[in-house]
């Protein structure tokens, strides 16, 4: 079990250290404030010393059990599976269909696969990520998010 760790532990180390390397090619600091280099930089350095820390704990006190402990049973798999198919979809059809109507359907979707919300929170978290958020973003932050293309939904602010 310890090997499935460690090499897991590897991964994340080396993807940390591509994302701090592909951030210092990035504006890490802006005439008007942290540039888009700052936050992954940061989160990358976060990343290496929690792999450190973890290596460090499974060297120290191996943990016990077999490899297949950590591989996830069937409806696990299709959890993971659904995740990543939404999060392309998500990624291919934002600009077509719009950030708040697509981010809606996508937090709906997915909070009814993972199954361990009640309706009312299901609702409530995908109205809130996503036309609350879509509101948050463009009017405060002026950040622009793809628009709704369907004309009598994007009247009403979607």
């Amino acid at each position: 079990m310890t090997r499935v760790h460690q090499a897991a532990c590897l991964i994340i180390f080396i993807f940390s250290i591509w994302v701090g390397v592909e951030a210092i090619h990035m504006n890490y600091y802006t005439s008007l404030g942290p540039g888009p280099g700052f936050f992954p930089f940061w989160l990358a350095l976060f990343m290496i010393l929690m792999c450190i820390i973890w290596f460090i704990q499974l060297w120290l006190k191996p943990l016990k059990g077999k490899a297949m402990d950590a591989v996830p049973d069937r409806a696990g798999l299709l959890r993971v599976a659904a995740l990543i198919a939404s999060t392309a979809v998500f990624g291919l059809l934002v600009e077509h269909l719009g950030f708040s109507l697509l981010m809606f359907a996508f937090l709906l979707f997915l909070l009814y696969a993972l199954g361990r919300q009640t309706l009312f929170v299901t609702l409530t978290v995908s109205i809130f990520g996503s036309f609350g958020v879509y509101y948050v973003f463009t009017k405060y932050l002026n950040v622009h998010l793809p628009e709704c293309p369907i004309s009598f939904l994007r009247i009403l602010g979607f």
